[in-house]
């Protein structure tokens, strides 16, 4: 059995067992961190962590699961560690799922007030066009009938705020793609 040899110090062994692992781990670890550099120091961690405590492997029963769970807080640890400056990340004992779900809450909260001070800072006109087109549905037609203005007018003044929008949230350095959600 391959634990068994790597137990023994069989560097072969650890080798195969490095080569059949490492990429579904790095997959776990990259989906808890979204960090290249975190990823592969974790994977490393990892490997270095079985290999120093070879001397129990023949306890294993399950060597996926065993990984995946040694992975796993090996990412939480990482996430801990890189978050030293946010002590309410570093207290938090999140599972995986709980984790990623509120990563993604706060960056979705961030990106939508980002949107909405962008949108504000709009002049009232193209605001107004904005908020038309995006929020209630309406064409660039719909939108120049209703104010009375050109419909050329309208395009511009949307592809101005679209512009404007996007350079705001570039400026706070989000990598956003424009499908701005409805507030």
């Amino acid at each position: 059995m391959l634990l068994l040899r790597i137990a023994e110090g069989d560097e072969q062994a650890f080798a195969s067992l490095f080569m059949t692992w490492a990429t579904p781990l790095a997959a776990i670890a990259m989906r808890i961190l979204k960090n290249e550099y975190a990823r592969q120091e974790v994977v490393q961690e990892v490997f270095i962590k079985v290999w120093l405590n070879r001397d129990k492997l023949g306890k294993v029963e399950h060597l996926g699961a065993w990984l995946r769970k040694i992975t796993i807080n090996q990412s939480l640890l990482a996430l801990q560690r890189h978050a030293a400056s946010d002590k309410r990340l570093a207290e938090l004992r999140l599972t995986q799922d709980e984790l990623q779900e509120q990563a993604n809450t706060l960056e979705l909260k961030e990106t939508r007030r980002l949107v909405h001070e962008a949108i504000e800072s709009l002049p009232a006109q193209r605001r107004t066009i904005y908020r038309l087109n995006r929020v209630e549905g309406k064409t660039t037609k719909e939108i120049a009938q209703e104010l009375q203005l050109s419909h050329g007018y309208v395009r511009n003044a949307l592809s101005a705020a679209l512009a404007a929008i996007r350079d705001r949230l570039a400026g706070s350095g989000l990598l956003v793609l424009l499908l701005l959600v409805h507030h």
